[in-house]
């Protein structure tokens, strides 16, 4: 497995709707995660970062790619269209290397944003909708769910000491790509969730795999993204 970076990409948000427009994508994208992955495939091709999550206050991007900033930037520079290489701050652009390696019985602090779907066939379903086909009337609350829908995307790599509900939406407006609509943009609801969490490391590589390839669906589209933080 190749090294894996934590990159920074500044949004400057008027050039990236102007971007959007430029490239038909004129339906309502509320979380802008359609809106960030077609940039990013613009601007880097197949080592656009993914996961990633859009913070709209700080006017950022944090994800993991492949490559770091500078070869990424360079990506960009020779191929990416005038359009989206004018929404991109180029100076701004940073990356960090993450750790090689992770120890069993590392402790960390986790925060995931993350979409509890599952998908059936072609039906995506929220889990608590899901839970609720199941169990009926003996469902237990939505957070519940949801919180037990978290611990279980890790299998063996973490040991959860602590798993926090921090915010929760039932009906979140994304724009996607829809099959029964012709592959047209459309907007659906799903549901997203933002965890947090205390953990040990129980397998370094199962857990750098998880890092990597994020939790749950939508990762390319700004969920599942796994952020680090010192134990508490």
């Amino acid at each position: 497995m190749s090294a894996l970076h934590l990159v920074r990409i500044p949004v400057h948000a008027p050039r990236l709707l102007r971007f959007a427009h430029e490239h038909g994508i004129a339906l309502e994208d509320e979380t802008l995660g359609y809106t960030l992955h077609a940039w990013f495939a613009a601007l880097f091709g197949e080592q656009a970062p993914k996961p990633f999550r859009y913070f709209e206050r700080r006017g950022e991007v944090l994800g993991y790619a492949r490559l770091p900033a500078d070869e990424l930037l360079a990506r960009a520079q020779a191929f990416a269209s005038p359009g989206a290489w004018a929404a991109l701050d180029a100076e701004g652009l940073a990356s960090k290397p993450m750790p090689g390696e992770w120890h069993r019985g590392q402790r960390l602090r986790l925060e995931v944003l993350a979409c509890p779907v599952s998908r059936k066939g072609d039906v995506e379903k929220d889990m608590y909708l899901r839970a609720l086909d199941r169990t009926g009337e003996e469902t237990p609350p939505r957070a519940e769910v949801y919180r037990q829908w978290f611990m279980a995307q890790w299998g063996e790599a973490l040991r959860l000491e602590q798993v926090e509900l921090l915010g929760m939406s039932a009906r979140s407006r994304l724009l996607r790509r829809a099959r029964h609509a012709g592959n047209h943009l459309c907007v659906v609801e799903r549901p997203q969730a933002l965890f947090g969490a205390d953990a040990v490391v129980q397998d370094g590589m199962a857990f750098a795999e998880k890092l990597a390839r994020g939790i749950g669906r939508h990762r390319a589209f700004g969920f599942g993204m796994v952020l680090l933080a010192p134990p508490r």
